[in-house]
């Protein structure tokens, strides 16, 4: 290995032990705890319901019902109509005895509302994570090396709330979404294309710790890192245990774009 290739080695590792300590650091913030308590609070909703939560309401961020808005000293705003869902109807196998477990006996339709159409306090502020920055030269030379690599490149508007979305041979960016994102979703493609095998946890780190390395490097803005993989709750040695494969794709990104010529 030669002098150059051994200082990148070196400038990486330490990067990413940086990238592990900061995402200890905001898993423990006032703000991050705050906001992943409330998170908590909020019912956890099924795909079917999510699917009708967004087509009747796109916008909606934060949705639970009528009561439960009260528990949060926040109250539907008078004329507001509720987005219909299905809730589980659960009985007691046996009426007579309080041990018997609980089974399904069906659906019902009720009413939730989304935090928009709510007054009272305010909701902790969500930790920033997404990335918005954009440098067009280095944009171009991703999607040169996308392309190396059998990958295409759209960008649309995603109605999910995503930045970002790994589809196997392709990438769907958000109008919104910065060169960040692209590093991150190319590192999906590059690193879990193929091997799904890990948890959904664990590709996340890997591709936002090689995100925020390459960023680094070529000077971008990487401080929303940390915030994303705490909200993944991702921990220092979950981070650290991936550092070979995060440095194999790190390595490889930068000396393609190097040989470009990209410096801002």
């Amino acid at each position: 290995m030669n002098k150059k290739a051994q200082q990148l080695q070196a400038q990486i590792t330490k990067l990413v032990r940086t990238l592990a300590e900061q995402t200890d650091a905001a898993a423990v913030s006032e703000q991050m705890t705050a906001w992943l308590k409330t998170c908590a609070r909020i019912h956890k909703y099924s795909v079917m319901n999510l699917w009708s939560i967004l087509n009747m309401c796109p916008h909606a961020t934060h949705v639970a019902g009528y009561r439960a808005w009260n528990k949060f000293n926040r109250y539907v705003k008078k004329g507001e109509k509720g987005i219909p869902i299905l809730a589980p109807m659960l009985y007691r196998e046996d009426p007579d005895d309080e041990n018997s477990p609980r089974v399904l006996k069906g659906f019902r339709v009720v009413f939730v509302f989304d935090v928009s159409q709510t007054n009272g306090e305010p909701l902790p502020e969500q930790p920033t994570w997404r990335s918005q920055e954009r440098r067009l030269l280095l944009e171009q030379s991703l999607v040169k090396f996308a392309q190396a690599n059998g990958i295409t490149i759209e960008r649309e508007q995603i109605s999910n709330g995503a930045q970002g979305i790994s589809k196997g041979g392709k990438i769907i960016l958000d109008e919104s979404a910065g060169t960040k994102v692209l590093i991150h979703e190319i590192a999906h493609e590059l690193l879990h294309k193929r091997d799904r095998s890990q948890s959904s946890q664990e590709r996340e780190i890997e591709a936002e710790a090689v995100a925020y390395v390459v960023a680094d490097h070529f000077g971008l803005e990487v401080q929303t890192s940390a915030n994303y993989l705490a909200l993944w709750n991702a921990e220092s040695d979950e981070i650290l245990s991936s550092l070979e494969r995060i440095r194999q794709t790190v390595t490889e990104i930068i000396l393609y774009l190097e040989k470009e010529q990209i410096t801002q």
